[in-house]
């Protein structure tokens, strides 16, 4: 018998310029978007797994945010998860700090993003999920999203949403997630994606810097040679073009980030 389950990662979310299709639809959610680690729980041959968005945790060189610990201890500690059937997966996004700060009393939280079913291989509808956590298994522990709207939704409305205040940062909201559990289709908005303005560019580029840092805690903060600004440019650039930010050149992207590094 395998020691470990096969790892059935969260999939890819395309941007929903990608995916317009999905507005077709009169059964949308739209949630808030986080800006948090994916993650993962389930129970397999009698333990509880808890995995990031490329491995499980078992071991500490898997460890590679310091996010990682933290979301480990807190499930491990957490009794009622061992009450989950095999079946089950729960996928949540762990609120570390990150590039979007949190107000304290949703920091270092689990937020159920969705739980999938790997008999049925379905993402659950998110409100029976979220019953079927609370009331059925008694899960504790995990936070819950609210549904901004649903039904048949346009993409001025969505827009809107997620440029719209946040009700975990005082910062705005990262941007949304729009949710056809019937279709299974799934798709996101940025924020800073809505708002193409030089403004819009500068806050994401800061915003972007801020997360690539994190991810490369090596890198200087100063940034003064051409290398480092010339590096930390195409990163940038990379990034805003997998968010679907298609329309800024790499020379526009390295004169901002020059500008926001001064």
């Amino acid at each position: 018998m395998k020691q470990k389950p096969a790892l059935v990662k969260y999939p890819p979310i395309p941007h929903l310029a990608e995916t317009l299709g999905i507005l077709d639809s009169d059964k949308i959610q739209v949630f808030e978007k986080l800006d948090g680690g994916n993650c993962q729980v389930r129970m397999y041959n009698g333990r509880l797994f808890c995995g990031s968005r490329a491995n499980f945790l078992r071991r500490e060189e898997f460890f590679r945010f310091p996010w990682f610990k933290d979301f480990n201890g807190w499930a491990m500690s957490n009794q009622s998860l061992y009450g989950l059937p095999e079946s089950l997966i729960v996928y949540g996004e762990f609120t570390a700090p990150h590039t979007l700060p949190y107000k304290p009393e949703f920091t270092n939280k689990f937020f159920l993003i969705d739980v999938y079913d790997t008999i049925d291989k379905k993402f659950i509808p998110y409100g029976r999920a979220k019953n079927i956590l609370e009331r059925r298994l008694h899960i504790k522990g995990i936070s819950s999203l609210d549904v901004l709207a649903e039904g048949r939704i346009d993409l001025e409305m969505i827009k809107g949403l997620a440029k719209a205040e946040s009700q975990y940062s005082k910062h705005g909201r990262e941007g949304v997630v729009v949710k056809d559990y019937e279709s299974q289709k799934f798709a996101k908005l940025w924020r800073t994606s809505v708002n193409p303005t030089r403004e819009g560019l500068i806050e994401e580029i800061t915003k972007t810097i801020r997360s690539i840092r994190n991810i490369f805690p090596l890198m200087s903060a100063s940034l003064e040679s051409d290398s480092e600004l010339s590096r930390l440019s195409e990163l940038v650039y990379d990034e805003l073009l997998r968010s679907g930010r298609l329309d800024v050149s790499l020379a526009e992207i390295s004169k901002a980030t020059k500008k926001v590094m001064k």
